[in-house]
């Protein structure tokens, strides 16, 4: 993999000696509207391109995308504490939520809806809620009786 990257290192180099204008195809000259410059216009693009530096758009198409390994997500694991699932009810009859509206819980706690989503549904009276901790610190719940989750966060002193 790094010995074809370097290859076409240096075939940019070689390829920056063909002004940039000149190594496009001529439909991509025209989809980008470059036929519109002047020539004068279309020196100074090309001078622009070669001061950066950068290698010819056909040497950098030569890399395909079968050649490019993958990169992988970084996943980080929630922490045993965390991992598990909070039950509880809300108080009083639940109608929906909006962007930084707050959830008041039978056992005390309020959470605030983070995702800034919004969501209407007929009233429930104080249905079942699941909190889960998901990843990178977010917590979702769960409302009994709604097919969505909403993300949340805790925003009462007890924490």
């Amino acid at each position: 993999m790094f010995r074809l990257l370097r290859v076409l290192a240096f075939a940019g180099t070689l390829a920056a000696a063909e002004p940039f204008s000149r190594s496009l195809a001529p439909a991509d000259f025209a989809a980008a509207g470059l036929g519109r410059l002047t020539s004068d216009e279309l020196s100074r693009l090309d001078a622009l391109i070669a001061a950066r530096g950068q290698p010819a758009p056909a040497v950098v198409a030569a890399a395909s995308a079968a050649e490019r390994a993958p990169v992988a997500p970084v996943r980080r694991a929630a922490p045993a504490a965390e991992a598990e699932m909070m039950e509880s009810r809300l108080s009083g009859e639940f109608r929906g939520w909006e962007p930084r509206g707050v959830f008041a819980l039978e056992n005390g706690q309020r959470w605030q809806e983070t995702g800034g989503t919004t969501y209407a549904g007929p009233p429930l009276s104080a249905p079942a809620v699941r909190i889960r901790a998901g990843a990178l610190g977010a917590y979702w719940m769960r409302i009994e009786g709604v097919r969505l989750e909403v993300k949340v966060r805790r925003v009462d002193a007890g924490r």
